[in-house]
């Protein structure tokens, strides 16, 4: 691990900033100063080697999860197993954004189609992420400590263990924002030493593109680019180049939006975004655990707080110590770990939040959840600079790390209730598994089944065996027919005749009730109570079975 570096590390200069004197070392625009032989070898490569162990580690504990699975990893597994004709279809209906994470994942299935099985692209793009964290953090800092302490808050946050085990797109687009802002930070070291930088210009609008592709609200993650840019003040070309690769990313991604768009009724069920969400938000940037939240946010705040000098209640200052006190880090210019992670952690989330309340509803806590990375870079540099502080004010070097090694324990220790509970199929706002399986051990031949209403219709595309003695006499059409998750029912007036024709029924869904709004679940329900009578109830997560018998 690097050794530990004087406090003029913490951010990139300005290239009007004098070459020598008192010139920061810079984190990006010339690189840091480096150690040689095993010292420098160890600097680069345990820090990232130890964070992805741990988000493997993470990634591995529990990943079967009962071969339970939530509504959209149901999606997944049964759009993956489509012939492509069929896929292609699919996408022309409904769930384009997520095209081409089922294109990957149809090539994946050929390994097995189990639900753990299917999570592990998202613990490998995760791992990734948690890489790249660490090499981000040291870049900016250019201490190995800061990028560690980023990496392990970064895995120990429950919110990125839930989705490195969802067989779904958010860990690879989380990975893709930060390989994108590696890039950015690469080009603008380019940029600030004068040397060409159109091929990292090129893979910094590849990896946008990418990301769009996975999902297009990390195109959100421009504009927190274009924070860092402006506030790097590296000159009118670099800007303008930025512009170039920026807009020639999201251009890529072009008819992708343009086709989700035609698809925005499928995003009907988000509603406009309240307090809770922005709770759940927090909870996903700094963990759900009120004491290990609080303690990771401390860190991050301290990293945002300007240089002491600058502190007109500090005795005395800089200035009683012969030094020129430095300006805070959002007029410094240069690239920092502060002018990257914090419009990171705000600027997507905001943007998103501010259009679903004045326009159209989209805003998903997941969308934006690449956003917990500018909270685990700031919070890293806050634990490196606390580090520094209390090893400049006592002398002993192992101060420098030892406050960051206390907090990294101390979430993790705080963490492990909520990381436990994201590894039971309860965590996951519905399990299709238990009461897939519950009908299949109890159904017999012949039985009749409800959806009730027909989005539960997806537990018959996760666990088709479990309902092989089932019959859906509601369903007019099948999914893979309509080119959607639910399939169509039929009118009640041929249901009907086709419910009392069965002596049991099965009702997969919400329980029967008089009390439901007018339509279809509610003539089911009441044909339900006319005619039948009510002879067994099992509830699971947000899913109830009930089975009914013909008077």
């Amino acid at each position: 691990m690097s050794p530990a570096p004087t406090p003029q590390r913490d951010r990139t200069p300005s290239p009007r900033e004098p070459a020598g004197g008192s010139a920061a070392p810079p984190a990006s625009g010339t690189a840091p100063a480096r150690t040689t032989g095993w010292a420098a070898t160890a600097a680069a490569w345990v820090p990232a080697v130890a964070v992805a162990a741990a988000m493997l580690v993470f990634g591995w504990w529990g990943i079967a999860r009962y071969n339970s699975m939530g509504n959209d990893e149901v999606a997944t597994r049964w759009a993956a197993l489509l012939p492509l004709r069929e896929l292609a279809h699919l996408l022309s209906k409904v769930d384009a954004v997520h095209g081409l994470y089922y294109l990957l994942i149809h090539g994946w299935v050929a390994l097995g189609s189990s639900p753990a099985l299917l999570r592990v692209p998202s613990v490998i793009a995760m791992t990734v992420a948690a890489v790249l964290m660490v090499i981000i953090g040291r870049r900016l800092t250019g201490s190995g400590w800061a990028g560690l302490f980023a990496g392990l808050i970064m895995t120990a946050t429950p919110s990125i263990s839930f989705y490195a085990q969802t067989a779904r797109s958010y860990a690879m687009v989380f990975a893709c924002v930060l390989g994108a802002t590696l890039a950015l930070l690469y080009a603008l070291e380019a940029e600030a030493a004068g040397r060409s930088s159109r091929r990292r210009w090129v893979v910094y609008a590849l990896l946008v593109a990418l990301g769009g592709y996975l999902n297009e609200m990390s195109l959100l993650v421009l504009a927190a680019h274009a924070v860092t840019v402006l506030l790097a003040r590296y000159g009118r070309p670099a800007v303008e180049r930025w512009v170039l690769a920026a807009a020639g990313g999201a251009a890529l991604v072009a008819p992708l939006v343009l086709l989700s768009v035609a698809q925005a009724a499928a995003l009907g069920w988000v509603g406009p975004p309240g307090l809770t969400d922005l709770r759940v938000l927090v909870q996903d940037y700094f963990g759900v655990e009120t004491v290990g939240a609080g303690l990771v946010a401390i860190c991050a705040v301290v990293a945002l707080l300007p240089p002491p000098g600058t502190w007109r209640w500090l005795p005395g200052g800089a200035a009683q110590a012969g030094a020129e006190p430095r300006p805070p880090w959002w007029r410094s210019g240069g690239v920092s770990p502060q002018s990257v992670a914090a419009p990171l952690l705000v600027v997507p989330a905001a943007i998103l939040l501010i259009e679903s309340i004045l326009l159209h509803p989209l805003y998903v806590d997941r969308y934006v959840l690449y956003g917990e990375a500018g909270a685990a870079l700031l919070a890293g540099a806050g634990l490196c600079r606390i580090g520094r502080w209390l090893g400049g004010i006592s002398g002993r070097r192992a101060l420098v790390w030892l406050p960051g090694v206390i907090v990294c324990l101390c979430v993790l220790v705080l963490q492990l209730a909520p990381q436990h509970h994201f590894r039971r199929p309860g965590s996951r706002r519905y399990d299709y598994g238990g009461p897939s399986r519950y009908i299949g051990a109890n159904a017999r031949p012949g039985d009749g089944i409800i959806f009730l209403g027909k989005f539960y219709r997806k537990a018959r595309l996760g666990y088709p065996a479990d309902f092989r003695n089932t019959s859906d006499f509601a369903m007019a059409a099948s999914p893979l027919q309509v080119g959607n998750f639910q399939g169509r029912d039929k009118p009640f007036s041929t249901i009907l005749p086709l419910m009392l024709d069965h002596r049991r029924i099965w009702v997969f869904g919400v329980h029967p009730s008089q009390q439901h709004p007018p339509g279809l679940v509610r003539e089911e329900s009441l044909a339900l109570l006319r005619h039948f009578t009510l002879i067994g109830v099992h509830q699971f997560h947000n899913i109830a079975v009930t089975l009914w018998v013909r008077r």
